[in-house]
């Protein structure tokens, strides 16, 4: 955030590495400092960022004895552990964000803590961050080219939410996910008979205990294909959400899915037919895949519910559109976005082959666990309101219907799929869809995730 100091509304303080005896308006007890972790060296260095800026993280406080910490992790997976440092230290992070100078950093802090080592003590955390990978700097960049390049190396994405999510055994898993079936048959909709060939579904991406019929429902739409399981090869292209991808608006990934019922091969040639029209952008951030469940779980219930039937997998993960609402754009007028549609369905024209689309998204998360008051009747009513205003317009075909749906309300109820179903209609362009399901999973702590189930041909 940039800063003005005259208008502060109140004298700040901001605690520094370093920082020994308390200045004169402070008192001891009220002087902790930024506690580095163990083994962290403050060395002299000269290729700090001018404008330094944090990366893309995540911060929780947590409490350990007496003492407040600021736990950090890594979303991208290029640090291997958190990284924890003193609560104090949040106050001069949230500075780094590119606007602010070092030297506009330093005589900050040497004015709020009138200590005329404010320069040093900035420059050795600044540095420290640096070193610890935290900073969008040339230093992460190169780290983070490494990893990405071991990384896409890998044939085969272990799954990452096995033995978590979902049993690690295959027995287990199977008479888990075969429950869900089961409850899944019992889901009936009053709807007209099914396309013989969906063209697309949408499904959830929610934890299995919760949604797992809801999952379920939809690929039992698969089984109206005359021929199943001995049909022909079937393609599956699966527009999942990017929990963890920053700065971006897609991943690719060429790896096969591992599952406990065996692999679920993923269409490289597919694959690699759309990422020569994306170019290096493709790659990007395809470590966001490493550890993201929305397509692992799809890929999941595929495999056991069709284990003789020959499909393969195109996983792409798409981020959200918050950015165009600040911007005050739409995704038409978006290239990157673009370019992944038409590269989608340019792809899919010259291959052919059986193809259906999948969106695993969730619908709207709201409630006191995402910062919100406890929910009422009421709120709950407007929740289901604003979701099947979207969902009609999705059910129709309109991915410009469902963008503006949400858009129109700022996406006040933070729906987890935005993007992702945006690019699976636009991508498969089907006719009119059919609602299979649509429920609100509600948590005992006055919060809810609302999920659904759709089918088109």
């Amino acid at each position: 955030m940039p800063i003005d100091p005259p208008s502060r509304s109140r004298p700040g303080r901001i605690i520094v590495p370093g920082a020994g005896a308390p200045t004169d308006d402070v008192e001891a007890s009220e002087a902790p400092r930024i506690v580095l972790p163990p083994g962290a060296t403050r060395e002299e260095s000269d290729d700090l960022p001018e404008y330094p800026r944090l990366r893309p993280l995540e911060m929780i406080p947590i409490r350990e004895g007496d003492r407040d910490y600021l736990l950090v992790t890594d979303p991208t997976g290029v640090l291997s552990s958190p990284v924890a440092l003193g609560l104090e230290a949040l106050e001069l992070m949230q500075l780094l964000d590119g606007s602010v100078s070092l030297n506009e950093l330093s005589t900050l802090v040497a004015r709020e803590s009138k200590d005329i080592r404010a320069a040093r003590f900035v420059r050795d955390f600044v540095a420290q961050l640096d070193r610890l990978l935290l900073l969008d700097s040339p230093r992460y960049e190169e780290a983070f080219a490494q990893v990405r390049k071991a990384y896409h190396a890998l044939e085969i994405r272990p799954a990452a939410l096995e033995g978590v999510s979902y049993p690690a055994d295959p027995r287990e898993a199977g008479t888990l996910l075969g429950r869900h079936f089961e409850e899944a048959q019992k889901l009936h909709d009053g709807g007209p008979s099914a396309a013989v060939k969906p063209r697309a579904l949408l499904v959830p991406h929610l934890d299995l205990r919760r949604a797992g019929k809801a999952i379920a429902r939809g690929y039992l739409e698969l089984e109206r294909d005359p021929g199943a399981p001995s049909a022909g090869s079937l393609r599956v292209i699966v527009f999942g959400v990017g929990h963890a991808l920053f700065g971006d608006w897609f991943a690719l990934t060429r790896k096969h899915f591992e599952t406990p019922f065996g692999k679920l091969p993923c269409d490289t040639a597919f694959v690699d037919a759309v990422a020569s029209r994306l170019g290096d952008q493709a790659w990007r951030s395809e470590l966001a895949h490493r550890d993201e469940h929305s397509i692992e779980f799809q890929a999941l219930y595929v495999r056991h519910r069709f284990p003789d039937r020959a499909m393969t997998l195109v996983p792409i993960l798409c981020g959200g559109f918050h950015a165009l609402l600040d911007q005050g754009r739409g995704p038409r007028e978006t290239e990157p976005i673009e370019n992944l549609i038409q590269a989608v369905r340019d792809t899919e024209r010259d291959m052919g082959g059986d193809t259906v689309y999948v969106a695993s998204v969730d619908l709207s998360h709201v409630g006191t666990r995402f910062g919100d008051p406890a929910l009422d009747d009421r709120t709950h009513g407007e929740v289901e309101d604003k979701d099947r205003t979207a969902l009609e317009a999705a059910r129709r075909g309109d991915a410009d219907g469902w963008h503006a749906a949400i858009a129109s309300h700022q996406d006040s109820t933070r729906i987890c799929g935005w993007g992702a179903t945006y690019a699976m209609l636009r991508c498969a362009e089907p006719g009119e869809g059919r609602l299979l399901h649509y429920e609100q999973s509600r948590e005992n702590n006055g919060s809810l995730v609302s999920v659904a189930t759709l089918v088109w041909p």
